[in-house]
């Protein structure tokens, strides 16, 4: 009797500090662009000498447009606990479906990506066929 106990008492330490562990370490997070600003870290983070002056934002936070000054654009989207970053080209596919634009990546493991723009999506759409043209 005492010896099953000790090993549920054991097991429920065990338990225990594994959920606090992945707490911890932030497995399981839900990552959001939180803000404007955010996005232009990230974009900037992930490119060096990019710099954004501009964001296109999810509603939800899950992805973001970013443009600089010369008119490049980047796709910021959560992947995993961390957010990825892509470039914006002529290869990518944009959507647009009233206030949100799908845009599919060339990269098939990055995959589409849905931002509600609200009313912004047509610009944003816009600025998508000037790359093509370019």
């Amino acid at each position: 009797m005492t010896a099953l106990i000790v090993q549920t008492g054991a097991s429920l330490v065990a338990v225990l500090f594994v959920a606090w562990l992945v707490g911890r370490i932030g497995l399981g997070a839900d990552p959001r662009i939180e803000d404007e600003a955010h996005a232009i870290r990230l974009a900037e983070e992930a490119e060096a000498g990019f710099r954004a002056i501009e964001v296109g934002r999810d509603r939800a936070g899950f992805a973001a447009i970013v443009r600089n000054a010369e008119g490049r654009m980047m796709l910021l989207r959560a992947h995993g606990n961390f957010f990825a970053a892509r470039p914006i080209d002529a290869s990518v596919i944009g959507r647009l479906d009233k206030d949100f634009l799908t845009l599919t990546m060339p990269e098939r493991t990055f995959g589409a990506v849905t931002l509600q723009l609200g009313k912004d999506a047509g610009m944003w759409a816009s600025r998508m066929r000037e790359i093509v043209r370019a």
